[in-house]
């Protein structure tokens, strides 16, 4: 019952393979949640500046 497993040179092949695929998607998409959210930091960025200008300004009478 306690017979020893072996892997071929094409199963290691496969894994590393698949292993490979899975991190370069995974880091794709973390590249672009990362890029997603510098986008939406300066609209943010954007709005405050514009708020702040109409503040300053004023409202003309």
């Amino acid at each position: 019952m306690t017979e020893q497993r072996t892997l071929t040179d094409e199963d290691v092949a496969a894994i590393v393979s698949k292993l490979e695929e899975r991190i370069a998607q995974k880091f794709y998409v973390d590249l672009g949640k990362g890029l997603w959210g510098a986008v939406w930091r300066g609209l943010f960025a954007i709005a405050l500046i514009l708020a702040a200008y109409g503040a300053a300004k004023g409202v003309p009478q």
